[in-house]
């Protein structure tokens, strides 16, 4: 049960002075600063006016942008990784200990009441006279935010929520991002197995002509050790690429969620959609997620620098206690009587180690590290941009030579095959020309699957949320 001393118990008799208290604080309480959000602004990072890459873009970005592919394949895809990656489910965790944090920091501004109750039996050894005692009280108290200190420790718990609400968004564009990614990469690995199959069969007739040369005496050994140096190399890169989609195939069960890769419908229909419109640098930062989960960590940051400042402010708590006890003899009767206390109670550190001023400094190290973290997300997120527009230019660029160069890769191979039935060219030169015909496709596919690549990448960037 609270002890209250006499002085204290007139000065609490005067209910006027304890409401104009407790109201006072209350102002105080209410006044406390809170730091407000940052932004781009209050980092030293200079946030062009526009982008450097040369680049046009009509469409909009929709925060489920993988659709606009028109892929049900993809669209399938992208739906299994939301549902079970495990890294989103990691990322889902953290947002409800956030909540949970919220809770608590929340909970220690309101006021405290806890129940008390006990019964005690006892024997005087000089008379033999036995009594029992019991109680049962209620205990309140309440710390007074004077300056602030539980306020900005709920300001930091609602920035960490953010936080994790943005990283829970990046998260989810990255894996969506990820998944085209290895879909049309998939694609493109496919396309290009058949076609390496085909120049190792244009390899094998090769070595089979110079053979028959070599036994007519018509060319040298030379050109038979030549040819079987190609088939092997050609040998080769069909393993090799088969490798690589064996491999793809594996990196997306991860990020599906599977242990097993899945079964894939490699030829389904997909559209090139429209390129994006590019925001604006400064308005890519305010919505891409990566960087805003770095602005709110160094919202949280800052508030906590706040908390451990007002360490070394005094802390006033007001508390109430009441209680109804029964003393008697055994067998006596007895009449219960209550007791009610208030008190209030001031404290201030005086000497403490050093102890305040060195959580402080570590507080204050941790909004330097979260805010160098908010810049570095701000350089990355331009560079990401900038990289991704000269990637779609460049591959649209790179893709149309190839296309050039497969149509007089064809019409070569179409001459060749004319002039052999003519009698005015031999087989080599004419497997000669269809094997530089596919290694053309070839580089094609590749080019094309960069280009899908790149419109995911350019999404991937200007996205919103998912």
């Amino acid at each position: 049960m609270l002890e209250i001393s006499p002085r204290s118990q007139r000065f609490l008799r005067r209910p006027l002075l304890l409401g104009v208290l407790s109201l006072a604080a209350l102002g105080l309480g209410g006044c406390a600063s809170v730091p407000p959000s940052v932004g781009p602004d209050a980092a030293s990072v200079d946030v062009p006016g526009q982008w450097g890459a040369p680049y046009q873009g009509v469409a909009a970005v929709n925060a489920d942008w993988w659709t606009d592919f028109h892929s049900a394949e993809l669209d399938r895809l992208v739906r299994m990784a939301l549902d079970s990656n495990r890294d989103l489910r990691i990322a889902t965790a953290r947002m409800a200990q956030a909540q949970a944090l919220l809770g608590s920091a929340e909970a220690e501004r309101r006021p405290q009441l806890g129940a008390t109750a006990g019964a005690q039996r006892g024997r005087d050894s000089a008379d033999a006279v036995k009594a029992e005692r019991s109680s049962v009280g209620l205990r309140a108290s309440w710390e007074v935010d004077l300056f602030g200190r539980g306020a900005l420790g709920v300001d930091a718990a609602k920035a960490d929520i953010q936080s994790n609400r943005q990283a829970l968004a990046a998260a989810r564009i990255a894996l969506a991002a990820d998944v085209a990614t290895a879909y049309f990469e998939l694609r493109t690995l496919d396309a290009r197995v058949g076609m390496r199959h085909e120049v190792m069969t244009l390899a094998e007739r090769q070595l089979h002509v110079a053979q028959k040369k070599f036994e007519a005496g018509q060319s040298s050994a030379l050109d038979v050790e030549r040819w079987k140096t190609e088939l092997a190399q050609e040998r080769a890169a069909v393993q090799q690429v088969k490798g690589e989609l064996q491999v793809r195939q594996r990196q997306l069960a991860v990020l599906l969620g599977a242990s097993q890769p899945p079964v894939l419908d490699l030829k389904a229909e997909a559209v090139m959609p429209q390129a994006p419109a590019p925001l604006l640098p400064a308005d890519l930062l305010e919505r891409r997620p990566d960087v805003q989960r770095q602005a709110r960590a160094l919202d949280a940051a800052l508030a906590r620098v706040g908390v451990a400042r007002r360490e070394i402010y005094p802390r006033l708590q007001i508390a109430w206690a009441g209680a109804r006890e029964r003393l008697a003899a055994i067998g006596g009767s007895a009449s219960p009587i209550s007791v009610v206390g208030y008190g209030i109670s001031l404290s201030l550190p005086i000497l403490d180690g050093g102890r305040i001023r060195s959580n402080v400094e570590i507080q204050e190290a941790r909004a330097q590290e979260a805010m160098a973290g908010y810049e570095q997300s701000m350089i990355s997120a331009l560079a990401d941009a900038e990289t991704s527009l000269v990637q779609w230019s460049a591959s649209e660029a790179s893709l149309r030579e190839l296309l050039d160069a497969r149509e007089a890769g064809d019409m070569a191979a179409q001459r060749a095959a004319r002039m052999f039935a003519a009698g005015m060219a031999d087989a080599t030169a004419v497997l000669d020309t269809q094997r530089e015909q596919l290694r053309v496709r070839d580089a094609v596919a590749q080019a094309e699957g960069q280009r899908w690549t790149s419109a995911v990448r350019l999404r991937r960037v200007f996205a919103g949320t998912v």
